[in-house]
Protein backbone atom coordinates (compact mmCIF):
# COMPACT_ATOMS: atom_id res chain seq x y z
CA UNK A 1 0.00 0.00 0.00
CA UNK A 2 3.04 2.03 0.94
CA UNK A 3 4.63 1.87 -2.47
CA UNK A 4 1.14 2.38 -4.64
CA UNK A 5 1.14 5.65 -2.33
CA UNK A 6 4.43 6.43 -3.77
CA UNK A 7 3.60 6.03 -7.27
CA UNK A 8 0.01 6.47 -7.91
CA UNK A 9 0.97 6.76 -11.91
CA UNK A 10 1.23 2.61 -12.15
CA UNK A 11 -2.21 2.04 -10.17
CA UNK A 12 -4.57 -0.02 -12.48
CA UNK A 13 -7.52 2.23 -13.46
CA UNK A 14 -10.54 0.41 -12.03
CA UNK A 15 -12.63 -1.34 -15.37
CA UNK A 16 -16.08 0.99 -14.59
CA UNK A 17 -13.72 4.18 -15.33
CA UNK A 18 -15.38 6.14 -17.89
CA UNK A 19 -11.58 6.55 -19.56
CA UNK A 20 -11.72 2.94 -21.07
CA UNK A 21 -15.28 3.81 -23.35
CA UNK A 22 -13.76 6.94 -24.34
CA UNK A 23 -10.09 5.29 -25.49
CA UNK A 24 -12.21 3.00 -27.04
CA UNK A 25 -14.43 5.06 -29.04
CA UNK A 26 -11.32 7.33 -29.89
CA UNK A 27 -9.92 4.10 -31.05
CA UNK A 28 -12.45 3.23 -33.46
CA UNK A 29 -12.44 6.17 -35.09
CA UNK A 30 -8.78 5.73 -35.63
CA UNK A 31 -6.96 8.46 -33.73
CA UNK A 32 -4.71 5.97 -31.31
CA UNK A 33 -3.29 2.90 -33.24
CA UNK A 34 -3.22 0.58 -30.26
CA UNK A 35 -0.46 -1.14 -28.77
CA UNK A 36 1.67 -1.43 -31.90
CA UNK A 37 -0.73 -3.99 -33.61
CA UNK A 38 -3.47 -1.67 -34.78
CA UNK A 39 -5.46 -2.43 -31.71
CA UNK A 40 -6.75 -1.22 -28.75
CA UNK A 41 -6.65 -3.96 -25.94
CA UNK A 42 -9.78 -2.92 -24.13
CA UNK A 43 -9.89 -6.62 -21.81
CA UNK A 44 -6.67 -5.85 -20.59
CA UNK A 45 -6.40 -3.65 -17.34
CA UNK A 46 -4.32 -0.51 -17.58
CA UNK A 47 -2.69 1.87 -15.69
CA UNK A 48 -2.95 5.60 -15.41
CA UNK A 49 0.44 5.95 -16.73
CA UNK A 50 -0.61 3.55 -20.11
CA UNK A 51 -3.71 6.15 -20.74
CA UNK A 52 -1.79 9.35 -20.75
CA UNK A 53 0.48 7.59 -23.19
CA UNK A 54 -2.85 6.97 -25.66
CA UNK A 55 -3.81 10.26 -24.56
CA UNK A 56 -0.64 12.06 -25.85
CA UNK A 57 -1.30 10.55 -29.59
CA UNK A 58 -4.64 11.01 -29.37
CA UNK A 59 -3.71 15.02 -28.94
CA UNK A 60 -1.68 14.40 -31.66
CA UNK A 61 -4.38 14.12 -33.83
CA UNK A 62 -6.73 16.22 -32.34
CA UNK A 63 -7.62 18.31 -35.44
CA UNK A 64 -8.17 14.83 -37.19
CA UNK A 65 -11.01 14.43 -34.82
CA UNK A 66 -14.70 15.66 -35.37
CA UNK A 67 -16.42 17.28 -32.29
CA UNK A 68 -17.72 14.66 -29.63
CA UNK A 69 -14.04 12.99 -30.18
CA UNK A 70 -12.17 16.36 -29.35
CA UNK A 71 -15.20 16.15 -26.05
CA UNK A 72 -13.08 13.26 -25.55
CA UNK A 73 -10.12 14.17 -25.93
CA UNK A 74 -10.48 17.10 -23.74
CA UNK A 75 -11.73 15.02 -21.12
CA UNK A 76 -8.71 12.44 -21.00
CA UNK A 77 -6.68 15.13 -21.02
CA UNK A 78 -7.97 16.65 -18.11
CA UNK A 79 -8.55 13.32 -16.31
CA UNK A 80 -4.51 12.79 -16.75
CA UNK A 81 -3.21 16.41 -16.57
CA UNK A 82 -0.73 15.14 -14.27
CA UNK A 83 0.59 11.79 -15.54
CA UNK A 84 1.02 14.13 -19.07
CA UNK A 85 2.53 16.80 -17.57
CA UNK A 86 5.63 14.39 -15.86
CA UNK A 87 5.93 12.57 -19.83
CA UNK A 88 6.32 16.45 -20.92
CA UNK A 89 8.95 17.02 -18.41
CA UNK A 90 10.93 13.65 -19.40
CA UNK A 91 10.30 14.83 -23.68
CA UNK A 92 11.79 18.14 -22.45
CA UNK A 93 14.68 17.22 -20.88
CA UNK A 94 15.27 14.63 -24.39
CA UNK A 95 15.04 17.49 -26.43
CA UNK A 96 17.31 19.92 -25.00
CA UNK A 97 20.01 17.48 -25.45
CA UNK A 98 18.44 16.40 -29.09
CA UNK A 99 17.23 19.38 -31.18
CA UNK A 100 17.78 17.79 -34.87
CA UNK A 101 16.19 15.48 -36.50
CA UNK A 102 15.96 13.72 -39.70
CA UNK A 103 13.59 11.55 -42.07
CA UNK A 104 12.75 11.37 -45.42
CA UNK A 105 10.50 9.18 -48.21
CA UNK A 106 11.56 7.02 -51.14
CA UNK A 107 9.11 7.03 -54.27
CA UNK A 108 8.88 4.58 -56.77
CA UNK A 109 6.58 4.95 -59.91
CA UNK A 110 5.28 3.27 -62.73
CA UNK A 111 3.67 5.70 -65.26
CA UNK A 112 1.92 5.06 -69.04
CA UNK A 113 -0.07 7.93 -70.67
CA UNK A 114 -2.41 7.62 -74.44
CA UNK A 115 -1.52 11.28 -76.15
CA UNK A 116 -3.70 12.66 -78.43
CA UNK A 117 -2.55 15.40 -79.62
CA UNK A 118 -1.30 14.95 -83.02
CA UNK A 119 2.30 14.11 -83.29
CA UNK A 120 2.52 13.59 -79.48
CA UNK A 121 5.07 11.05 -78.52
CA UNK A 122 3.68 7.90 -75.94
CA UNK A 123 5.85 7.44 -73.22
CA UNK A 124 7.71 4.37 -73.91
CA UNK A 125 10.47 2.21 -72.27
CA UNK A 126 13.00 3.34 -69.45
CA UNK A 127 11.09 6.87 -69.55
CA UNK A 128 7.75 4.98 -68.04
CA UNK A 129 9.84 4.46 -64.45
CA UNK A 130 11.22 6.86 -62.34
CA UNK A 131 11.96 7.48 -58.72
CA UNK A 132 12.57 9.99 -56.51
CA UNK A 133 14.44 10.68 -53.00
CA UNK A 134 14.11 13.33 -50.59
CA UNK A 135 16.23 13.46 -46.74
CA UNK A 136 14.88 16.29 -44.65
CA UNK A 137 16.16 17.59 -41.54
CA UNK A 138 14.55 19.60 -39.20
CA UNK A 139 15.26 21.15 -36.07
CA UNK A 140 15.63 24.14 -33.18
CA UNK A 141 17.43 26.88 -32.50
CA UNK A 142 15.69 28.08 -29.35
CA UNK A 143 11.68 27.96 -27.89
CA UNK A 144 10.33 30.30 -30.64
CA UNK A 145 13.42 29.67 -34.01
CA UNK A 146 12.70 26.59 -35.96
CA UNK A 147 14.38 25.38 -39.09
CA UNK A 148 14.31 22.82 -41.61
CA UNK A 149 15.92 21.79 -45.22
CA UNK A 150 15.15 18.87 -47.28
CA UNK A 151 17.23 17.65 -49.96
CA UNK A 152 15.32 16.14 -53.36
CA UNK A 153 16.46 13.98 -56.22
CA UNK A 154 16.23 16.45 -58.95
CA UNK A 155 13.49 16.43 -61.47
CA UNK A 156 13.43 13.99 -64.38
CA UNK A 157 14.76 10.67 -62.37
CA UNK A 158 14.26 8.11 -65.39
CA UNK A 159 15.42 4.54 -64.93
CA UNK A 160 18.34 4.25 -67.15
CA UNK A 161 19.74 7.72 -66.24
CA UNK A 162 22.71 6.98 -63.90
CA UNK A 163 24.63 9.00 -65.82
CA UNK A 164 23.47 11.93 -66.35
CA UNK A 165 22.54 14.43 -63.41
CA UNK A 166 19.32 13.70 -63.54
CA UNK A 167 20.01 10.74 -62.53
CA UNK A 168 21.71 11.66 -59.67
CA UNK A 169 22.14 15.13 -58.85
CA UNK A 170 20.25 16.53 -55.85
CA UNK A 171 19.35 20.00 -54.70
CA UNK A 172 17.66 21.71 -51.29
CA UNK A 173 13.94 22.21 -52.35
CA UNK A 174 13.43 24.07 -48.68
CA UNK A 175 15.48 25.33 -46.65
CA UNK A 176 14.30 27.81 -44.28
CA UNK A 177 13.99 29.43 -40.91
CA UNK A 178 10.43 30.31 -38.79
CA UNK A 179 9.95 32.49 -35.73
CA UNK A 180 6.97 32.34 -33.81
CA UNK A 181 5.63 35.16 -32.26
CA UNK A 182 7.63 37.85 -33.95
CA UNK A 183 6.64 41.33 -35.10
CA UNK A 184 2.97 40.79 -33.77
CA UNK A 185 2.66 37.62 -35.62
CA UNK A 186 1.34 34.04 -35.23
CA UNK A 187 4.73 33.25 -36.92
CA UNK A 188 6.80 34.40 -40.05
CA UNK A 189 9.30 32.27 -42.61
CA UNK A 190 11.78 32.91 -44.80
CA UNK A 191 13.37 30.88 -47.11
CA UNK A 192 12.81 28.26 -49.81
CA UNK A 193 9.48 26.37 -49.20
CA UNK A 194 6.68 25.06 -50.90
CA UNK A 195 4.27 27.56 -52.48
CA UNK A 196 1.56 27.84 -49.11
CA UNK A 197 -1.55 27.24 -51.54
CA UNK A 198 -4.37 29.83 -51.83
CA UNK A 199 -7.80 28.08 -51.15
CA UNK A 200 -6.69 24.23 -51.46
CA UNK A 201 -3.92 24.59 -54.07
CA UNK A 202 -5.30 25.50 -58.00
CA UNK A 203 -3.02 28.13 -56.62
CA UNK A 204 0.21 26.48 -55.41
CA UNK A 205 3.23 24.35 -55.27
CA UNK A 206 4.38 21.48 -53.27
CA UNK A 207 8.04 22.61 -53.12
CA UNK A 208 10.96 25.05 -53.98
CA UNK A 209 9.78 28.47 -54.31
CA UNK A 210 12.03 31.16 -52.16
CA UNK A 211 10.19 33.97 -50.01
CA UNK A 212 8.53 35.09 -47.34
CA UNK A 213 5.16 34.19 -45.26
CA UNK A 214 3.92 35.38 -42.25
CA UNK A 215 0.86 34.12 -40.49
CA UNK A 216 -1.67 35.60 -37.81
CA UNK A 217 -5.14 34.55 -36.07
CA UNK A 218 -7.90 35.99 -35.02
CA UNK A 219 -9.88 34.01 -33.16
CA UNK A 220 -11.49 31.78 -35.78
CA UNK A 221 -10.27 33.61 -38.30
CA UNK A 222 -6.58 33.05 -39.88
CA UNK A 223 -4.72 35.15 -41.94
CA UNK A 224 -1.55 34.62 -44.26
CA UNK A 225 0.42 36.08 -46.70
CA UNK A 226 3.48 35.13 -49.01
CA UNK A 227 5.47 36.72 -51.38
CA UNK A 228 8.39 35.48 -53.53
CA UNK A 229 10.55 34.46 -56.72
CA UNK A 230 8.39 31.81 -57.86
CA UNK A 231 10.20 30.91 -61.23
CA UNK A 232 13.77 30.28 -62.00
CA UNK A 233 15.51 33.31 -63.72
CA UNK A 234 17.65 31.21 -66.15
CA UNK A 235 20.18 34.10 -66.43
CA UNK A 236 20.37 35.25 -62.92
CA UNK A 237 23.54 36.68 -61.96
CA UNK A 238 24.97 37.17 -65.56
CA UNK A 239 23.60 40.97 -65.52
CA UNK A 240 23.86 41.03 -69.18
CA UNK A 241 21.46 43.62 -71.36
CA UNK A 242 18.80 42.27 -73.19
CA UNK A 243 18.14 38.66 -70.92
CA UNK A 244 16.36 38.12 -67.20
CA UNK A 245 19.13 38.24 -64.84
CA UNK A 246 18.02 39.73 -61.64
CA UNK A 247 13.89 39.71 -63.09
CA UNK A 248 11.86 39.39 -60.10
CA UNK A 249 9.03 37.12 -61.25
CA UNK A 250 7.44 38.04 -58.38
CA UNK A 251 4.26 36.62 -56.54
CA UNK A 252 1.58 37.99 -53.45
CA UNK A 253 -0.67 36.57 -52.05
CA UNK A 254 -3.00 37.09 -49.45
CA UNK A 255 -5.91 35.24 -47.81
CA UNK A 256 -8.67 34.91 -44.88
CA UNK A 257 -9.74 32.03 -43.79
CA UNK A 258 -13.19 31.29 -41.65
CA UNK A 259 -14.31 28.24 -39.97
CA UNK A 260 -17.70 29.09 -39.17
CA UNK A 261 -18.96 25.71 -37.71
CA UNK A 262 -17.15 22.16 -37.21
CA UNK A 263 -18.13 21.20 -41.06
CA UNK A 264 -17.63 24.32 -43.20
CA UNK A 265 -14.67 26.73 -44.14
CA UNK A 266 -14.63 29.77 -46.30
CA UNK A 267 -11.81 31.25 -47.40
CA UNK A 268 -10.74 34.93 -49.63
CA UNK A 269 -7.79 35.41 -51.08
CA UNK A 270 -6.41 37.48 -53.94
CA UNK A 271 -2.76 37.70 -55.53
CA UNK A 272 -0.46 40.20 -57.41
CA UNK A 273 1.94 38.18 -59.97
CA UNK A 274 4.81 39.85 -62.29
CA UNK A 275 5.15 36.49 -64.09
CA UNK A 276 4.52 37.04 -68.33
CA UNK A 277 2.35 34.25 -69.88
CA UNK A 278 2.99 33.35 -73.60
CA UNK A 279 2.37 30.11 -75.30
CA UNK A 280 5.71 29.25 -73.87
CA UNK A 281 3.95 28.90 -70.47
CA UNK A 282 0.38 28.35 -71.53
CA UNK A 283 -1.27 25.58 -73.53
CA UNK A 284 -1.88 28.04 -76.48
CA UNK A 285 0.38 28.80 -79.98
CA UNK A 286 -0.72 32.08 -79.86
CA UNK A 287 -1.19 35.47 -77.29
CA UNK A 288 0.48 36.51 -74.64
CA UNK A 289 0.42 38.87 -71.33
CA UNK A 290 3.02 41.46 -69.00
CA UNK A 291 1.39 40.02 -65.99
CA UNK A 292 -1.98 39.26 -63.83
CA UNK A 293 -3.75 39.85 -60.84
CA UNK A 294 -6.99 37.94 -59.06
CA UNK A 295 -9.06 36.50 -56.43
CA UNK A 296 -9.57 32.90 -55.21
CA UNK A 297 -12.67 32.02 -53.18
CA UNK A 298 -12.14 28.55 -51.51
CA UNK A 299 -14.60 26.65 -49.15
CA UNK A 300 -14.79 23.01 -47.32
CA UNK A 301 -17.02 21.24 -46.16
CA UNK A 302 -17.38 17.93 -44.26
CA UNK A 303 -20.05 14.99 -45.11
CA UNK A 304 -19.65 12.36 -42.39
CA UNK A 305 -16.50 10.26 -43.74
CA UNK A 306 -16.44 12.43 -46.83
CA UNK A 307 -14.88 16.12 -47.13
CA UNK A 308 -15.77 18.38 -50.40
CA UNK A 309 -12.99 21.25 -51.31
CA UNK A 310 -13.17 23.35 -54.14
CA UNK A 311 -11.79 26.76 -55.50
CA UNK A 312 -12.56 29.42 -57.96
CA UNK A 313 -10.53 32.02 -59.48
CA UNK A 314 -10.98 34.91 -61.55
CA UNK A 315 -7.91 36.81 -62.85
CA UNK A 316 -7.27 39.78 -64.56
CA UNK A 317 -4.35 39.96 -67.42
CA UNK A 318 -2.36 42.76 -68.14
CA UNK A 319 -1.56 44.05 -71.71
CA UNK A 320 -3.82 40.33 -72.67
CA UNK A 321 -2.79 40.11 -76.57
CA UNK A 322 -4.91 37.40 -78.22
CA UNK A 323 -6.58 35.48 -75.18
CA UNK A 324 -9.61 36.33 -73.47
CA UNK A 325 -8.49 39.14 -70.55
CA UNK A 326 -10.40 37.84 -67.80
CA UNK A 327 -9.86 33.76 -67.54
CA UNK A 328 -11.41 31.98 -65.01
CA UNK A 329 -10.35 28.67 -63.44
CA UNK A 330 -12.09 26.25 -60.88
CA UNK A 331 -11.03 22.95 -59.17
CA UNK A 332 -13.24 20.98 -56.92
CA UNK A 333 -12.38 17.51 -54.90
CA UNK A 334 -14.45 15.01 -53.72
CA UNK A 335 -12.53 12.53 -51.03
CA UNK A 336 -12.84 10.04 -48.28
CA UNK A 337 -9.35 9.88 -45.99
CA UNK A 338 -7.93 11.73 -43.15
CA UNK A 339 -4.55 13.10 -44.78
CA UNK A 340 -3.94 16.29 -45.59
CA UNK A 341 -4.17 15.58 -49.23
CA UNK A 342 -8.18 15.15 -48.19
CA UNK A 343 -8.58 17.89 -45.57
CA UNK A 344 -6.08 20.75 -46.87
CA UNK A 345 -4.91 20.44 -50.39
CA UNK A 346 -5.89 18.89 -53.82
CA UNK A 347 -4.37 15.63 -54.03
CA UNK A 348 -1.66 14.67 -54.58
CA UNK A 349 0.49 17.15 -53.21
CA UNK A 350 -0.02 15.62 -49.91
CA UNK A 351 -1.23 11.84 -48.85
CA UNK A 352 -4.94 11.03 -48.92
CA UNK A 353 -4.30 8.23 -46.04
CA UNK A 354 -2.38 8.60 -42.36
CA UNK A 355 0.63 6.42 -43.51
CA UNK A 356 1.28 5.02 -40.46
CA UNK A 357 -2.16 3.64 -39.95
CA UNK A 358 -2.00 0.20 -41.58
CA UNK A 359 -4.49 -1.31 -43.66
CA UNK A 360 -6.35 2.39 -44.49
CA UNK A 361 -7.20 3.25 -47.43
CA UNK A 362 -8.90 6.75 -49.26
CA UNK A 363 -10.17 7.89 -52.69
CA UNK A 364 -10.45 11.20 -54.40
CA UNK A 365 -12.25 12.50 -57.59
CA UNK A 366 -11.19 15.76 -58.63
CA UNK A 367 -12.27 17.78 -61.82
CA UNK A 368 -10.63 21.27 -62.72
CA UNK A 369 -11.23 23.81 -65.45
CA UNK A 370 -9.14 26.35 -66.32
CA UNK A 371 -8.66 29.23 -68.78
CA UNK A 372 -5.61 30.07 -70.61
CA UNK A 373 -3.88 32.59 -68.10
CA UNK A 374 -5.95 32.06 -64.95
CA UNK A 375 -3.12 30.76 -62.92
CA UNK A 376 0.23 32.60 -63.27
CA UNK A 377 3.04 30.40 -64.78
CA UNK A 378 5.09 28.12 -62.11
CA UNK A 379 2.44 28.56 -59.88
CA UNK A 380 -0.16 25.92 -60.66
CA UNK A 381 -0.99 23.34 -57.97
CA UNK A 382 -2.00 20.59 -60.93
CA UNK A 383 1.85 21.14 -62.56
CA UNK A 384 3.84 17.80 -62.75
CA UNK A 385 0.90 16.09 -60.79
CA UNK A 386 0.54 14.11 -64.53
CA UNK A 387 3.28 13.48 -66.64
CA UNK A 388 4.10 13.26 -70.16
CA UNK A 389 6.83 13.98 -72.31
CA UNK A 390 7.39 18.07 -72.36
CA UNK A 391 8.09 18.56 -76.08
CA UNK A 392 5.54 17.76 -79.05
CA UNK A 393 3.92 20.04 -81.72
CA UNK A 394 2.97 23.43 -80.25
CA UNK A 395 4.44 22.32 -76.67
CA UNK A 396 1.05 21.35 -75.40
CA UNK A 397 1.12 18.95 -72.18
CA UNK A 398 0.07 17.78 -69.24
CA UNK A 399 3.37 17.62 -67.36
CA UNK A 400 4.41 21.41 -66.83
CA UNK A 401 1.22 23.00 -67.68
CA UNK A 402 -1.31 20.85 -66.25
CA UNK A 403 -3.19 23.53 -64.31
CA UNK A 404 -3.40 25.84 -68.08
CA UNK A 405 -5.77 26.10 -70.45
CA UNK A 406 -6.78 22.45 -69.70
CA UNK A 407 -10.25 20.26 -68.36
CA UNK A 408 -10.65 16.84 -66.76
CA UNK A 409 -10.82 14.29 -63.91
CA UNK A 410 -8.44 13.44 -61.55
CA UNK A 411 -9.13 9.97 -59.92
CA UNK A 412 -6.86 8.68 -57.02
CA UNK A 413 -7.20 5.75 -54.71
CA UNK A 414 -4.56 5.10 -51.71
CA UNK A 415 -3.95 1.86 -49.66
CA UNK A 416 -1.63 1.84 -46.14
CA UNK A 417 0.09 -2.02 -47.56
CA UNK A 418 2.15 -1.83 -44.08
CA UNK A 419 2.80 1.14 -42.17
CA UNK A 420 4.84 4.01 -43.57
CA UNK A 421 4.26 2.75 -46.59
CA UNK A 422 1.82 3.55 -49.00
CA UNK A 423 0.78 2.34 -52.69
CA UNK A 424 -1.23 4.73 -54.96
CA UNK A 425 -3.29 4.42 -58.13
CA UNK A 426 -4.22 7.35 -60.47
CA UNK A 427 -5.77 8.18 -63.77
CA UNK A 428 -5.76 11.67 -64.77
CA UNK A 429 -7.93 12.72 -68.04
CA UNK A 430 -7.88 15.57 -69.20
CA UNK A 431 -8.90 17.93 -72.46
CA UNK A 432 -7.91 21.16 -74.02
CA UNK A 433 -10.07 23.91 -72.53
CA UNK A 434 -9.88 26.73 -75.28
CA UNK A 435 -9.28 25.41 -78.77
CA UNK A 436 -9.50 28.59 -80.52
CA UNK A 437 -5.92 29.78 -79.10
CA UNK A 438 -4.32 25.96 -79.79
CA UNK A 439 -4.99 25.89 -84.00
CA UNK A 440 -6.30 22.32 -83.34
CA UNK A 441 -9.60 20.71 -84.52
CA UNK A 442 -9.54 18.36 -81.14
CA UNK A 443 -9.83 19.34 -77.61
CA UNK A 444 -8.17 15.59 -76.96
CA UNK A 445 -4.86 15.77 -75.06
CA UNK A 446 -4.15 13.03 -72.76
CA UNK A 447 -4.66 10.41 -70.40
CA UNK A 448 -2.29 9.46 -68.01
CA UNK A 449 -2.33 6.53 -65.61
CA UNK A 450 0.16 5.87 -62.26
CA UNK A 451 1.29 3.56 -60.07
CA UNK A 452 3.40 4.64 -57.33
CA UNK A 453 5.48 2.90 -53.96
CA UNK A 454 6.53 5.36 -51.53
CA UNK A 455 7.75 4.74 -48.09
CA UNK A 456 7.95 7.54 -45.52
CA UNK A 457 10.34 7.70 -42.46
Amino acid sequence: MTLAAKNPSFNDVPASHWAYDAVEKLAQAGLIEGYGDGSFRGNKPMNRYEFAILTAKTIDRYDQADAANQKLIDNLSAEFASELNKMGARLARVEAKTNTWVGGDTRLRVIDDDPKTPGANKLRGSDMFDFRQRVKFWGTVNDDVSWQGRLSSNWGNKFGNTDSPYGSAAYFDVLNITAKHSLGFDSIRVGRSPLDVMGYGLIGKPLAVDGLGIWNSFGDAKFNAWTGNIKTDTAQGTGATGTDSGKANQLTTAQMNFKLDSTLNLGLGYYWSSIPGSNATMNTNTGRFASSKGYDLSAKYKMGTMILIGDYVGSSLNRASNLPASPRAWAVQLSSGAGPGATAVYYSSAFLVNPSQTGTDAWSVSYRSVDPGAIPSGAGGFDTMAVAYAGGPGSFNVFNKGTDNIKGFFLAYENVLAKNVVLSLEYQGLLLKNTAVTGLNSANLDNTYMLKFEFVY
